[in-house]
């Protein structure tokens, strides 16, 4: 995973290596190593919905469940890292795609934000923001036509 890191880059690798494994564990649909990344009272502001909590969080996964599988395809691009010994965030565009439901639902690129903070010699995410810009003339999606960077810069 390319990122541009700001910061401590032994703490911003093991950010880099757990949101991997988030992603493993989104494609194979188990709920319950996703929210092991997560704070007790964790939030998100995403483009529909605004949750607190992981009781909230848990149930919001469960619904998306059946578009959890082997057939999605996670990519991140422009990845920023900022971090301390115990506070981070990131941001970079995200999208996820699945086999399943491209036919129907073309996902647009994501913006994303992730805060966290290391408890107990683990990274947690306190705080998720996703939004996709949207016109508000014509109140759809703007395509971000995000490409990726090249470089890594350490």
């Amino acid at each position: 995973m390319i990122a541009e890191i700001d910061g401590d880059q032994a703490s911003a690798n093991e950010i880099l290596k757990q949101i991997k494994k988030w992603d493993n564990a989104l494609k194979n649909n188990d709920i319950d190593q996703i929210i092991q990344s997560y704070a007790d009272d964790f939030s998100l502001f995403d483009v529909s919905s605004q949750l607190s909590g992981l009781v909230q969080y848990k149930a919001e996964l469960e619904k998306l469940s059946p578009y959890l599988t082997m057939n999605s395809d996670i990519r991140r691009r422009n990845i920023k890292v900022h971090v301390s010994s115990d506070l981070a965030f990131l941001y970079f565009y995200i999208k996820i795609e699945n086999k399943q439901i491209n036919p129907l639902l073309k996902m647009p690129w994501c913006r994303t934000t992730l805060c966290l903070q290391k408890k107990n010699q683990r990274w947690i995410i306190l705080h998720q923001h996703i939004s996709i810009p949207v016109n508000i003339v014509t109140k759809k999606a703007v395509d971000l036509q995000v490409k990726a960077k090249l470089k890594l810069v350490g």
